[in-house]
């Protein structure tokens, strides 16, 4: 197997004494779409909370590019190139679209590239051009997740961990929200990691999927045999 660019071995999490993902070994290669599925309770927040570093692990280890990473800072892991869009769109609500991203681009030193780095956003969500100026909690819920999916993308990440991008949209913001995944996959060459419900949306764009099933890892492969919903409950 090549090297991957995130590497997870045999990582378990929990809270107190109860642990709620056991020893999962998770591999992303670069340029990679992988989804993660698995019910509600399943443990996939909180691996990827794990992973990126907000939570602390019971064993195991998180290795990016090749190096070790486990618990190491949210700050650290963005300036090293991975970007966190946790749950219910993570933007700050009181300040402008404009400035959300400006904050999403703290960690770039070059300030010249800003205005550059931000049109690539607005060119990607039209909509945030026209809501420059608008504060972010008035936007509408897909608006609210097109903008933090944009700073993440404002200090050009190698990977984007997504926790339930099409959560709470409706069915036309979800492909929108999909199609813009792709794109930045394709586009940039950011390799995604992605927890997702809807199965019918997620799939499709998935090179790779894996299932959680009571924390543990209970398939990891191409995602064509999940989209028959007799095999998919089965694992669930």
């Amino acid at each position: 197997m090549s090297e991957q660019l995130l590497a997870v071995e045999r990582l378990s999490v929990g809270y107190g004494k109860k642990t709620v993902v056991h020893e999962v070994d998770l591999g992303l290669a670069e340029r990679e779409i992988l989804i993660v599925l698995g019910h509600n309770g399943a443990g996939k927040t909180t691996l990827m909370q794990a992973i990126f570093g907000l939570i602390r692990t019971q064993s195991g280890r998180v290795l990016y590019r090749g190096e070790p990473i486990t618990g190491r800072k949210p700050a650290d892991n963005v300036l090293g190139g991975i970007a966190y869009v946790p749950q219910g769109h993570g933007i700050f609500r009181s300040l402008t679209v404009r400035a959300n991203l400006e904050l999403g681009a703290f960690v770039v030193r070059d300030r010249s590239r800003l205005e550059e780095d931000m049109e690539t956003v607005f060119e990607m969500f039209p909509i945030l051009r026209e809501r420059a100026t608008q504060i972010g909690g008035t936007l509408s819920g897909g608006q609210q997740q097109m903008l933090a999916i944009g700073m993440a993308l404002m200090h050009k990440p190698s990977v984007m961990i997504l926790d339930e991008p099409s959560i709470g949209l409706a069915p036309n913001l979800v492909e929108r929200v999909m199609r813009s995944i792709q794109t930045i996959n394709r586009e940039f060459g950011t390799a995604i990691l992605m927890v997702e419900q809807n199965v019918r949306y997620g799939l499709p764009i998935a090179q790779r999927a894996a299932v959680l099933k009571t924390g543990r890892k209970v398939y990891d492969g191409p995602p064509e045999p999940l989209e028959d919903r007799v095999e998919l409950m089965k694992l669930f």
